[in-house]
């Protein structure tokens, strides 16, 4: 029997007795744990689609850390902070991989935020707050990708993109897509038709508009609200007019009666 060696990488599947095992994992040879994971992959896809856990980048799909850390709970991990510290402005977080059943590390990673744009300009819980998610995902990452890549989504997490490609295609920031989603739920339109009017124009999600996109979208939301204005004003008008053509003999009605 094989005993544990604490310098064995602790991201790749370990030996016992013949026994592959990786988390909840375990085959008897590795192709076994490779059907497995498969398997993990197919059902791990339908949350990730369901709950809309990823971000569209230049037409591919990049995970969002709640994927990341839902793959991590079905191989019975979970991710801990380790550590967050500022220097400058600049939030450096440290998070770690735990099995649940006995708490064993099997990884680490650390990430950072504050120093670009825009985020040198946010609040410190924020820089904070998201130095920490690019850790979790990070850390996530460096243990699982593969087993994302099957799922059929890219292996870099949506939270890296966007200090890298997302910045250089321009893409709104997440401030102004909570902005987009008041402004709408605000003028009382449907957002599913804003959805589907932006697909359809530009084949993207809200998630992955341009700057100019926005800026465009956003006109065009103060247009439909003006026009549905108009509409509910007219409606309003004509009971208005009914009522004032018809009140005498609705009166007269009521007198008779």
């Amino acid at each position: 029997m094989t005993t544990q060696n604490n310098n064995v990488n602790p991201n790749v599947p370990v030996v016992i007795d013949n026994l592959v095992s990786l988390g909840t994992l375990q085959a008897v040879k590795p192709v076994e744990l490779v059907s497995g994971a498969s398997e993990m992959a197919k059902e791990l896809a339908k949350i990730i689609d369901k709950q809309h856990l990823y971000t569209v980048i230049s037409g591919k799909k990049f995970v969002n850390v709640e994927g990341w850390t839902t793959l991590a709970v079905m191989l019975g991990c979970v991710a801990r902070e380790i550590s967050t510290v500022e220097n400058d402005g600049v939030y450096i977080a440290e998070v770690e991989l735990v099995r649940l059943s006995d708490g064993f590390r099997i990884g680490k990673a650390s990430a950072e935020c504050g120093e670009e744009s825009p985020w040198s300009k946010r609040a410190k819980y924020a820089r904070r707050s998201m130095a920490q998610t690019r850790a979790t995902s990070k850390a996530c990452r460096l243990a699982f990708s593969w087993i994302m890549q099957l799922a059929g989504y890219e292996v870099t997490p949506a939270e890296e993109m966007q200090t890298t490609e997302a910045t250089q295609l321009n893409i709104i920031s997440s401030y102004q897509l909570i902005s987009l989603n008041r402004k709408i739920s605000d003028y009382g339109l449907d957002i599913n038709r804003v959805i589907k009017w932006v697909n359809t124009a530009w084949n993207v999600n809200l998630e992955s508009l341009t700057h100019d996109m926005y800026n465009s979208l956003m006109q065009r939301i103060e247009k439909w609200a003006a026009q549905e204005y108009a509409k509910s004003e007219a409606i309003s008008g004509l009971h208005t007019q009914y009522e004032q053509q018809f009140e005498p003999a609705l009166k007269y009605a009521n007198i008779r009666g």
